[in-house]
């Protein structure tokens, strides 16, 4: 008897093992589980966070309130990766988890600004360990074939939550408080965390570390109180403060040349270029996502709840992307998937731009978030499957840690750019055309940074460079 054709399976033949199959169903189900929280919880926040910086009187302070969150992630992220590399990711997954909580908590009960920043940055620290505790969790849990469908399930658990929690976030906001966002959010990652301890303790893991805990730590924090002292200065621009960015400059430089790999900067390719797109990208869409609500708030007379929509439209753009780079025909793409990904972004923040000025309706301006979104999906999951595919299981977490850490470290850096060009130009609510489109054209120069970029990503270097390797 012939075989079967190729692609055709025999009655007595073996399903392939699938996300759901016995091997990984109670993994893929904890996971998912997680990411939706990520979800729900980054897009409520971001739904509330105009009227919580307003009401506390301090709207020069609002790019701190998201570049606090990612500067704090900085640390939280090689420390959640190094810890995940030697003991698996169940631990730094709870961890973080707890610390989120307590932020959460902390910024739901503040009656100033300084609390609030604090809630936040507890919040950072926290959700850099999740995140890349999960990442590492998609990288030892499924072989190589099932990494893109993971990363498909993943991003489509957005879907929900980008339907259901802006608008769950905007109408308690409006009729109770954004304080009761905070708190339920609190609530919401505690049940989360208790519920998924188990299944994600039973995670295999190497234990094979590439480096001692401590070599990683101590950079890391330098570079976050770097970042922080930027934000700050860029919020608060004085010659005092001009010291501090100064100082701020120099920690980063100092702390960063052990966290990424050889040869970024360059965009060599490999790892590092990958690290590079990453960053560049991640930074353009945050600093988009960071002002879009209060545009559409304080320009565009939206309320909150119709502004989270703008969220919801970009997240159901992400996910559809991420769907499509899952298939497994992209898989010999991958590279080509990343390009069209980082164009597609700029096109995208080019028409925020446009909707911005005022040269075309109001709409225009969440509508081209939407198109960077849709960007976004193809590029960011793409980026993960390669590197995790490129990195051996000991390197996993530290790789996966660079990722992120050029992620946050970018992201606080440009929307520090964008603070200071906003507190720059603001005027008065409803008159500051001019400050969005100065963000919305940092965000588009450095999208066509992580074009040019994700050009040079290629085949990986011959050898891989060590982690104390400096930055050429």
């Amino acid at each position: 008897m012939p075989p079967p054709v190729d692609g055709a399976r025999t009655a007595s033949e073996p399903r392939a093992p699938g996300l759901l199959s016995a091997p990984y169903r109670s993994r893929t189900l904890a996971i998912a589980a997680t990411f939706f929280l990520v979800a729900f919880a980054g897009l409520a926040l971001a739904t509330a966070m105009p009227v919580a910086v307003q009401e506390l009187d301090a709207l020069p302070l609002y790019a701190i309130a998201f570049g606090g969150y990612l500067a704090a992630g900085l640390a939280g992220t090689v420390v959640g990766g190094g810890w995940a590399d030697r003991r698996g990711p169940a631990a730094p997954l709870n961890a973080g988890c707890l610390c989120f909580v307590g932020g959460s908590a902390l910024a739901g009960m503040a009656p100033s600004i300084m609390p609030f920043l604090a809630g936040r940055l507890a919040q950072g620290a926290g959700g850099g360990a999740v995140t890349v505790a999960l990442y590492v969790m998609v990288g030892r849990g499924y072989p190589p074939a099932l990494r893109p469908r993971m990363f498909s399930v993943v991003t489509a658990c957005w879907i929900l939550p980008s339907m259901v929690g802006p608008a769950i976030a905007g109408a308690v906001t409006e009729h109770l408080s954004w304080r009761w966002v905070f708190h339920g959010i609190a609530v919401f990652t505690l049940v989360t965390t208790a519920l998924l301890r188990r299944p994600l303790a039973a995670l295999p893991h190497d234990g094979a570390a590439a480096e001692e805990p401590a070599t990683r730590v101590g950079p890391a924090v330098t570079v976050a109180v770097g970042a922080g002292l930027l934000q700050y200065a860029a919020a608060q621009p004085s010659p005092r403060t001009a010291v501090l960015a100064a100082a701020g400059l120099l920690a980063v430089a100092a702390g960063l040349r052990g966290l990424l790999p050889a040869g970024t900067l360059r965009a060599r390719p490999g790892i590092p270029a990958l690290v590079l797109v990453r960053g560049l990208a991640a930074a353009a869409y945050f600093a988009t996502e960071s002002y879009v609500p209060l545009l559409l708030v304080n320009e565009r007379g939206w309320s909150p709840t119709a502004a989270g929509y703008s969220l919801t439209c970009a997240a159901l753009a992400w996910a559809a992307a991420s769907w499509l780079q899952g298939r497994p025909h992209l898989s010999p793409r991958r590279r080509h998937v990343i390009l069209l990904g980082a164009l597609v972004h700029s096109a995208g923040t080019a028409l925020t731009l446009a909707g911005v000025l005022r040269a075309a309706p109001a709409v225009t301006a969440p509508a081209g978030f939407t198109v960077a979104a849709f960007g976004m999906g193809l590029l960011l999951p793409s980026v993960g499957v390669l590197t995790l595919d490129q990195s051996p299981p000991g390197r996993q977490g530290a790789n996966t840690a660079a990722l992120q850490v050029a992620d946050s470290l970018c992201s606080v850096l440009l929307i520090g750019v964008c603070g200071a060009l906003f507190g720059a130009l603001h005027t008065a609510a409803g008159s500051d055309t001019a400050a969005f489109a100065a963000v919305c054209a940092a965000a588009l120069a450095t999208t066509l940074l992580a074009a040019l970029a994700a050009r040079r990503i290629g085949a990986p270097a011959p050898a891989a460079a060590a982690p104390k390797d400096q930055l050429a």
